[in-house]
């Protein structure tokens, strides 16, 4: 699952900021990727694939038109 974030990230209390435009991919195990597992996908995060975007779907299933994926273009 990968997708990018469209504004900063406060994660764990703001312990750690992840920076605006950072991708976030769980098929790799960085920093931002251990950092976040287990967390929901913020709403203005642009999915980079279709296993992001479902989960988005799912997780805000009323917001359908705030949603649009960078993968749907390729």
């Amino acid at each position: 699952m990968r997708f990018r974030l469209s504004s900063a990230w406060s994660l764990h209390g703001g312990t750690w900021i992840a920076p605006a435009g950072t991708i976030i991919d769980f098929a790799k195990n960085d920093k931002w990727a251990q950092r976040v597992k287990g967390k929901v996908i913020p709403l203005d995060a642009v999915p980079l694939d279709a296993e992001a975007y479902e989960l988005q779907l799912k997780t805000y299933p009323d917001h359908r038109h705030l949603l649009g994926g960078a993968w749907e273009d390729k």
